[in-house]
């Protein structure tokens, strides 16, 4: 079956599923560039320069930090930083670095999970459109059964239950990858959390000692 015979036979409820899977095709292709430009996927040179830092190579592991576009540098650059600035830091002082590396975090994750809730509502009503155009079909199958009346054909109606159901497989086939994909990027997220915070508690941690 192509395509044109899809559409016609799903109506308007295999349009808009059309139209969605085009949007998050979209959403999932510029995920892909944005991770894919700041090297998101690698995070093995920054263990290097975490090495660098507990071997009190300070100025070293901030000079590598620097060059690394992984965004996790970001926030580990600019704790090094005030740490090398601030050779007796103070408790106030303390303080405020903690709470803007808490809000340069919150700003990084933020902008690796934006339009991941799209990709999860469309990935949640794909199936519901897809289960309400069957509910129509069906609807319209049996309208055509009661018009027949005693000459009713059997195949009317098993021909209007599986166009009916093509709209049930349209948003299953929808949600599927868009669930699988979404679930990927936010454990990508969710590891760039993690390593964020181990990486701060860290460089912290080694300063202290």
């Amino acid at each position: 079956m192509g395509i044109n015979s899809l559409l016609d036979l799903g109506g308007p409820i295999v349009y808009i599923l059309l139209l969605l899977s085009v949007y998050a095709l979209g959403v999932i292709l510029y995920k892909l560039h944005m991770f894919y430009k700041v090297n998101f996927f690698d995070d093995r040179k920054l263990s290097e320069i975490l090495e660098l830092w507990t071997s009190d190579k300070k100025k070293e592991a901030y000079e590598e930090v620097n060059k690394n576009p992984n965004p996790e540098s970001e926030v580990m650059s600019f704790t090094m930083y005030q740490l090398l600035k601030h050779k007796n830091i103070s408790a106030k002082i303390e303080s405020d670095v903690r709470e803007e590396i808490h809000r340069l975090s919150d700003e990084r994750i933020n902008y690796y999970s934006s339009k991941l809730d799209s990709l999860q509502v469309i990935a949640t009503i794909a199936p519901l459109l897809g289960l309400l155009g069957t509910v129509f079909g069906m609807i319209e199958a049996f309208q055509q059964m009661e018009a027949a009346g005693k000459s009713v054909d059997p195949s009317i109606l098993s021909g209007g239950i599986w166009e009916a159901l093509l709209t049930t497989a349209a948003g299953l086939s929808v949600a599927i990858p868009i669930v699988v994909v979404e679930s990927y990027f936010r454990s990508l997220v969710s590891k760039f959390k993690n390593n964020i915070e181990n990486g701060v508690t860290k460089i912290l941690t080694a300063n202290i000692s």
